[in-house]
């Protein structure tokens, strides 16, 4: 990774992470099709790159973690637990499977595009709103499901903030419990890619992450107004359909 490559990912990551966009499939494809990048290594950079966002999000939501580690929210506190340890259920067997098989770059954006096209679907099918509250079961439904999110162009945001809507919470507090859950998650997945993959130390990817940070943290709270209001399933379309495209061409 160069100076250039680095600073494009890390914007990219910064700013389509809060977006039901699938941040990790922007930040493959452009690796691979416009820097040239081979398909692991992009999938690497994709993944360590989140740690920039997870800081981020860890600084803005201070007020919040605050309240979990003084334990003033044990309420909270349990939802978060158990959506991030039923998480493991669908993500390791996702992540172990995708390991395990070689992709090629045209089959990788064939996948991105038609995981967007079905995050779009689940965005513009769930609008309805109920009283509901941070329940167990609720828990566990929204780990299950960003545990789907290992598979390049599931959007994390996107498919936990539609099992929230899903569910009958808000667009507001939906988006709000995408991204507190988002911390711990990333926290836990950067240690254990750690672990397995091992890490070797580049100036440049440490630049990106910082990229990613700043960049995050600065549109953090513009993009999650936006998002609010505007209806991503058809943004999800256009992109699916677009990454479609490319691979065919």
């Amino acid at each position: 990774m160069d100076l250039i490559q680095a600073i494009v990912l890390g914007l990219m990551q910064g700013i389509t992470e809060w977006l039901p966009i699938s941040s990790q499939g922007q930040t493959i494809i452009t690796a691979i099709k416009v820097f040239g990048i081979d398909s692991e290594t992009a999938f690497s950079y994709s993944v360590l790159l989140h740690a920039g966002t997870m800081l981020s999000a860890l600084i803005y939501f201070r007020k919040d973690f605050r309240e979990i580690i003084e334990l003033k929210n044990r309420n909270l506190m349990q939802f978060i637990l158990i959506a991030v340890l039923s998480t493991a259920i669908t993500g390791i067997p996702m992540y172990l499977f995708l390991k395990e098989i070689s992709v090629s770059s045209f089959y990788l954006s064939v996948l991105i595009g038609l995981m967007l096209i079905g995050t779009g679907i689940l965005q513009w099918k769930n609008k309805k709103e109920k009283k509901t509250e941070e329940t167990k079961q609720n828990a566990f439904l929204l780990g299950l499901g960003q545990g789907f999110s290992v598979l390049p162009g599931i959007s994390r945001s996107g498919i936990t903030t539609s099992v929230l809507l899903f569910k009958g919470f808000t667009p507001q507090k939906a988006f709000k419990l995408s991204f507190l859950l988002s911390v711990p998650s990333v926290f836990l997945a950067e240690v254990l890619f750690g672990l397995k993959e091992g890490i070797a130390f580049e100036w440049n990817l440490l630049i990106a992450v910082l990229v990613a940070f700043v960049s995050g943290y600065l549109s953090i709270k513009y993009l999650l107004e936006i998002a609010k209001k505007i209806n991503f399933s058809y943004f999800c379309f256009g992109l699916g359909i677009f990454y479609l495209i490319i691979a065919f061409i």
